[in-house]
């Protein structure tokens, strides 16, 4: 298994297109997610209240329930960073004509398109994207 993000808690990981989130202490699985191509990126809250694993679509995982985003104009997640407490802002594919910055919150699981990302449009690929 490949390790995307862990905590003292939790350990977010993949291995050939399956995500899996565990609980350190007992083992436990706490949420399984097939991917299309494995996941890109994944963030764990540092509260473990929340985890967010994506690739070709995004799951938020809480304790109570999870909740899966996809469709034509939001796929293929490149990458994650907190804005703030509950607040994670999301880039889509740089190089795709629909690349676009969104952000979830996470609190009440509202996703929205804040612009479209133009910046590496028609350009090469590169490692680091600025964003």
């Amino acid at each position: 298994m490949n390790i995307i993000d862990e905590t003292e808690k939790l350990k977010l990981e993949f291995e050939q297109e399956l995500a899996v989130l565990t609980e350190k202490s007992s083992g436990k699985i706490l949420l399984e997610d097939e991917f299309y191509g494995n996941p890109n990126c994944g963030i764990i809250d540092s509260e473990n209240k929340w985890v967010i694993i994506a690739g070709i679509h995004l799951t938020l995982w809480k304790s109570n329930a999870s909740k899966k985003y996809q469709n034509e104009s939001f796929e293929w997640v490149h990458s994650l960073r907190i804005k703030d407490e509950k607040t994670v802002e999301i880039l889509t594919d740089p190089w795709s004509e629909k690349s676009s910055v969104w952000e979830l919150n996470t609190e009440n699981a509202e996703l929205i398109k804040i612009k479209d990302f133009t910046d590496y449009r028609n350009k090469e690929y590169t490692e680091f994207v600025k964003w």
